[in-house]
């Protein structure tokens, strides 16, 4: 699996005894499955960047200043340990710098849960401490959540807010060009996609080969780019053959550095997402060929589209033979149903061709059709402008 990046801060950050660890990890992989890979800490994930003689100060910045929330794992052993009581140190400071602090909700900056018998000390004894013991993992993750949102609380539904500060989605759809015959489900779909208030934010097109992906995804490309303050990339898993050539068109158009050369591509990837998220402006993600990812398919979907459920900016659009599936998905919410592409007939090519050759005779279509074989790459060539 692919090592997740490290955040400038994380939401959440567990310090915990190694005796609870199988209850806690559990209940750790629920909190990232709400919040987005990368965004909780729990020590045996970020092994990559903790590890060495500074581990020990590592751990106590991430508790003491680089996580939103600390969750304190009470039990007898916690409290025996010298790692954890290294932990709880940088902890107790941080309680005792939330204590004063002249803002409420950012008391509510460290959550002791019980996952085992026995006291750690600086915790008083008129703290409420939950028990999570006899609780599942899923229940667990709603509390801790539910206290992130105390620290950073979401915008009341319907409640009256500035607009955010620099470019947006557009209200409407913006008039798009689409010199290419039918796919009037793919076109309507990422039209929707384009604008503020749609409530979905992945748009998924699965079809057969020579069904016209390659070239719809193109074509939405070459339509972002002419929209003004919408970034816009494509990424063909096709092309990955010639690694940097591939992410240097990637990013030509999206605004970011071009990550180092050398890197696997899943670390590309995630850099380019990173500096994405600093700059949080409208951007247009868009994967072709998706079934031929390979091990990248694994960080799209933990990472990417896990990411889509906090990331208001950004829309994404995912085209192959295969597409990810959101069957129980924590990222099924921001996923419209997939679009399924069929070959076009050859009445569509007919009206497609008409527009750069009136005169063309259905007849002739038919006969064009037959012997490409319905290859639409192919008749696209033949019956377009160029043809």
């Amino acid at each position: 699996m692919p090592e997740r990046p490290v955040p400038d801060k994380f939401l959440v950050a567990f310090s915990l005894a190694g005796e609870q660890r199988e209850l806690v990890q559990a209940i750790a992989q629920a909190v990232e499955d709400r919040l987005g890979r990368g965004q909780v800490f729990l020590d045996e994930w970020f092994e990559h960047y903790i590890a060495g003689d500074d581990a020990d100060l590592k751990l106590q910045d991430i508790y003491a200043r680089r996580c939103e929330l600390a969750v304190v794992c009470v039990s007898g052993r916690y409290g025996a340990k010298p790692w954890t009581q290294a932990e709880h140190r940088a902890i107790r400071a941080r309680y005792m710098q939330c204590s004063a602090a002249a803002e409420q909700r950012e008391r509510q900056a460290i959550l002791p849960l019980r996952v085992g018998d026995g006291e750690v000390e600086g915790i008083l004894f008129n703290a409420i401490v939950p028990d999570v013991r006899q609780r599942s993992a899923s229940e667990s993750a709603d509390l801790i959540v539910a206290r992130l949102h105390l620290l950073r609380p979401e915008p009341a539904a319907g409640s009256a807010k500035a607009p955010p500060p620099g470019p947006a989605w557009p209200d409407e759809a913006p008039p798009l060009s689409w010199p290419m015959a039918d796919h009037s489900g793919a076109r309507a779909a990422f039209g929707e996609l384009l604008t503020a208030g749609v409530p979905w934010r992945l748009l998924r097109i699965c079809g057969a080969s020579e069904t016209g992906k390659s070239h719809i995804t193109r074509q939405m490309l070459a339509n972002v780019l002419a929209i003004p303050d919408i970034a816009c990339g494509r990424f063909d898993f096709k092309g990955t053959t010639d690694m940097a050539r591939e992410i240097r068109a990637f990013v030509q158009d999206l605004e970011v550095p071009v990550p180092p050369t050398g890197l696997r591509l899943h670390d590309g990837l995630d850099q380019i997402v990173a500096a994405l998220r600093q700059r949080a402006r409208p951007t247009l993600l868009i994967f072709d060929t998706y079934e031929m990812a390979g091990e990248a398919q694994e960080w799209v979907e933990k990472s990417l589209l896990q990411g889509l459920m906090r990331a208001t900016w950004l829309r994404v659009v995912i085209a192959g033979q295969r597409v990810p599936e959101a069957g129980g998905a924590v990222w099924a919410t921001v996923a419209r149903p997939t679009v399924q592409l069929e070959l076009p007939q050859a009445a569509d090519w007919y009206d497609y061709g008409r527009l750069h050759r009136p005169e063309l005779k259905l007849e002739q279509v038919e006969t064009a059709c037959d012997l490409a074989r319905g290859k639409a790459s192919l008749l696209a060539q033949l019956l377009g402008p160029g043809g």
